[in-house]
């Protein structure tokens, strides 16, 4: 297989794929209707298809192409549900893709559907073959990557390497930081009361909510002493704080709501377990519940850097973009890190410029398409070379 095939990439069919898949809203939740369309895409060019349900009303397509020669297996991942966000419909102008999961990642989807007609129609018989795993369940807080870690558990699905399409355009992901939602709920005995008729050394939601605000701020000093290596540092970091209904009445609760960001090496139940320990402290000493609900969104994981497939990454963008993309650990979240983990694959990211992503408006360039396209077309023609 030659990379001159990259000659034969249809920006018009990308575009048309793009916007059919950006027209049907697919709100993580519900991606019945933009599965059926992907997976009658997936047919069409040429792939054996297996569409599971394991999460009610979130399918999981595994699409197969090629496999007649022995060779390796290309896992390429995409998600089909986007963020709950409103969009203008989708649109077409100005060399860009408007609408809801335009970047984010339906113009993904559709670069694999162009990566195989150009396969196809050269008669190009690869030494290997590609999967292609569309999953329902990636945005949190409503996905977690439930119905992907479901497919794992089912399928037992190995391959050599994956690219998940998306979380990196101009580098190359060798590591990424796992991540857990947290809500902090204190709570004390008794109903809000006015200030001056409250019983006096009652505990104080408020309070006891500025002293774990202190403590995740006194944790985070301690994450900032040990640098992980591509990434950068483990954090907590707190979106909301909410209590109170009036200017003097003693609360009866306290929420805190944050985002806890953590190594490849630390698991979620090290996480939880510190949370818990420190929360309990506080709790005893002021006399109060503390509840925590931690969820996780995704695990960390790390790409041993000998791979040979990093460096195949490396010369396909190379040879496509013109340009040297470093190494680096991403803050961000994928599924590349389920594919890493649950699957047992080593797992790569790139993908179109994401930028717009989880914006008022969301856009794909027509040109990034084409590249990222291109790029894929290149990393198999090196990577299953003989």
């Amino acid at each position: 297989m030659s990379s001159v095939l990259l000659n034969d990439v249809r920006s018009e069919r990308l575009v048309q794929d793009t916007l059919q898949l950006v027209s049907i809203p697919s709100p993580t939740g519900d991606t019945r209707e933009v599965a059926s369309l992907y997976e009658r895409l997936l047919q069409e060019v040429g792939c054996k298809v297996e569409r599971f349900e394991l999460i009610k009303n979130n399918p999981t397509l595994v699409a197969t192409y090629g496999g007649e020669l022995p060779g390796k297996t290309i896992i390429f991942n995409g998600h089909m549900d986007t963020v709950t966000l409103a969009h203008e419909p989708a649109s077409l102008r100005d060399g860009r893709i408007y609408g809801r999961g335009a970047c984010d990642m339906k113009g993904s989807l559709a670069c694999i559907l162009e990566v195989l007609r150009v396969l196809r129609d050269n008669e190009v018989k690869l030494h290997g073959r590609i999967i292609i795993i569309a999953n329902s369940l990636h945005e949190s807080p409503g996905g977690r990557g439930e119905d992907l870690i479901a497919l794992a558990e089912r399928l037992k699905l190995k391959a050599d390497i994956a690219i998940v399409m998306e979380g990196a355009t101009t580098e190359c992901t060798v590591a990424q930081f796992g991540s857990a939602t947290f809500q902090i709920t204190i709570s004390r005995e008794g109903e809000p009361s006015h200030q001056l008729y409250t019983p006096p050394h009652t505990a104080h939601p408020i309070h006891v909510a500025s002293e774990i605000i202190q403590l995740l701020q006194s944790l985070n000093i301690e994450l900032e002493k040990d640098y992980v290596e591509d990434i950068g540092y483990a954090s907590y970091f707190i979106g909301s704080v909410h209590s109170g209904q009036f200017y003097n009445q003693h609360p009866k609760k306290a929420e805190i709501v944050g985002v806890r960001r953590y190594s490849p090496q630390t698991t979620f139940a090290e996480v939880e377990k510190e949370f818990r320990t420190n929360l309990d402290r506080i709790a005893n000493e002021h006399g109060v519940e503390i509840t925590l609900d931690l969820e996780k969104v995704r695990d960390g994981y790390r790409l041993d850097k000998s791979n040979p497939a990093i460096e195949v990454l490396v010369q396909a963008i190379q040879e496509v973009r013109g340009i040297s993309v470093p190494l680096v650990g991403k803050k961000l979240v994928t599924d590349a890190g389920i594919i890493a983990n649950d699957f047992g694959t080593p797992a790569l990211c790139h993908g179109p410029d994401q930028r717009s992503a989880h914006g008022d408006v969301e856009y794909v360039e027509i040109k990034e398409l084409e590249l990222a396209t291109k790029v894929y077309l290149e990393f198999i023609a090196l990577y299953m070379k003989e």
